[in-house]
């Protein structure tokens, strides 16, 4: 039995438009990359990071996807507001229970105990 060690890095920063160049060259690695630097790092518009990954959550890879979701919940945490009322339909719409509980959390902490 073999084991294998994975090391955990953090992506550098990114912005919107890197995400979206990534996005239109198909380079996943490096598009799903930056979709955690541009949110985990705060230099953004939080309005901008959070039109783009709405609007990733019906790309057609399942990665980027699931990504995007995280990134929202991580959008809550990192900057502490996003727009609620279209942003926890969408997460309800494609499932994203953990994203939907980071918000809560990061958002509503007094709601979340």
């Amino acid at each position: 039995m073999s084991h294998e060690h994975h090391v955990f890095r953090n992506p550098p920063p990114a912005t919107p438009g890197e995400v979206r160049a990534a996005i239109d060259r198909r380079e996943l690695f490096s598009a799903l990359d930056a979709m955690v630097g541009a949110v985990l790092y705060g230099g953004g518009d939080w309005k901008e990071l959070q039109e783009l990954y709405l609007g990733l959550l019906d790309h057609e890879d399942r990665q980027v996807r699931l990504l995007a979701a995280t990134c929202l919940g991580h959008l809550a945490r990192v900057y502490g507001r996003l727009d609620e009322d279209r942003v926890v339909p969408e997460l309800r719409r494609v499932g994203a229970a953990n994203a939907l509980k980071d918000i809560e959390i990061y958002l509503h902490p007094r709601r979340a105990r």
